[in-house]
């Protein structure tokens, strides 16, 4: 397999993708990458907004990336609740995501995630409105390669899907009892399955499709020069033991490269030579911890000579101006005599 390659606004930037998808239009991202300088620029990284999304929040990290204007949104899945029988109910919830998103005016980047393809009418969804499954970009000397771990999804039994939506509206219609809500998620799912299954939640399951890999391979070969490869993918397949995800590290070899996942809904950052691995923490999603990690947030990066550096921006945090009224006692605070 070769991949067909396109060529965005002056050559200095590329995406690829499989020929055999170069017959749709559709794109998974918004905008284009227009004007960025290669040695100097910034992107944002966004968590999962889903599942059991808190209301608000994403809508809030979409605020705050639309007036830091990084050079680009990547986002590592997860963007809907997904898994829906009826198509009609896929395209209705793709339809207001999509809306936030194309109105920030940046360019966004995304990848499969579960909840976007748990069944194969979601990954029809996927496909009729979005075309592209997979596929890579250049940047100057970076490397993005963005990969789908659904490939191809896994179906989930429909007793567990039911769960699953009655849990999701009742927090979207009571997000005061959300804990309430998810406690008795957890204890539906514990009278659903048996103990072998239960234990089965906790492993991450990746799917990669050999024609995945294969497309992996030539894009890391026609890009053995570049000084730094991002890698995205929704679940943290370093926390597998998926044989497809050791055989991308094998092709990865000795470039320094940042694989960015998400997933877990908690934050975390490790490094092994030249090697990082960022678990992004949720935007949006249900929280599935109590510590920092576990805090709604986003991730920037910049990229300078080559070399990227990090930041997390913690959205529970960031607040319109407008919150903080005078004092109303009209009292001032009075030096202190020394």
């Amino acid at each position: 397999m070769k991949p067909f390659q396109l060529q965005h606004m002056n050559g200095e930037h590329a995406v690829w993708f499989a020929s055999e998808s170069g017959t749709t239009d559709r794109r998974p991202w918004f905008g284009e990458l227009k004007d960025i300088p290669t040695e100097d620029f910034s992107f944002a990284v966004l968590g999962d907004r889903c599942g059991m999304a808190t209301a608000g929040v994403f809508e809030k990290a979409l605020e705050t990336v639309r007036d830091l204007k990084p050079d680009f949104v990547l986002s590592v899945g997860d963007l809907i609740e997904g898994y829906w029988r009826e198509a009609s109910s896929a395209r209705a919830e793709w339809d207001e995501i999509d809306h936030l998103i194309e109105a920030t005016g940046l360019p966004f980047f995304q990848i499969v995630g579960n909840h976007d393809c748990g069944s194969q009418v979601m990954l029809d969804v996927w496909r009729e409105r979005k075309g592209l499954e997979y596929y890579a970009f250049r940047i100057g000397d970076i490397l993005y390669l963005m990969l789908n771990t659904e490939d191809p999804p896994s179906e989930l039994p429909d007793a567990f899907i039911d769960i699953i939506k009655k849990a999701t509206f009742q927090i979207q219609h009571d997000p005061a009892s959300t804990d309430e809500h998810m406690q008795a998620f957890y204890q539906d799912i514990l009278t659903l399955l048996p103990e072998d299954q239960l234990q089965d939640l906790g492993r991450i399951e990746l799917s990669i499709s050999d024609e995945q890999l294969d497309f992996a391979r030539i894009i890391l070969e026609e890009n053995s020069d570049a000084r730094w490869t991002f890698v995205s993918m929704h679940k943290p397949g370093w926390k597998s033991e998926d044989p497809q995800f050791k055989r991308l590290e094998e092709m990865l070899g000795s470039r320094s490269y940042t694989i960015f996942a998400g997933h877990l809904h908690a934050m975390e950052y490790s490094s092994e030579g030249n090697r990082e691995y960022i678990q992004l923490g949720r935007t949006g999603g249900h929280a599935h911890g109590t510590g920092p990690e576990s805090q709604n947030v986003m991730l920037w990066v910049n990229m300078r000579s080559g070399k990227p550096s990090y930041r997390v921006i913690q959205l529970d945090g960031v607040q319109e101006a407008e919150i903080y009224k005078p004092s109303s006692s009209g009292q001032h605070l009075e030096p202190q005599e020394v």
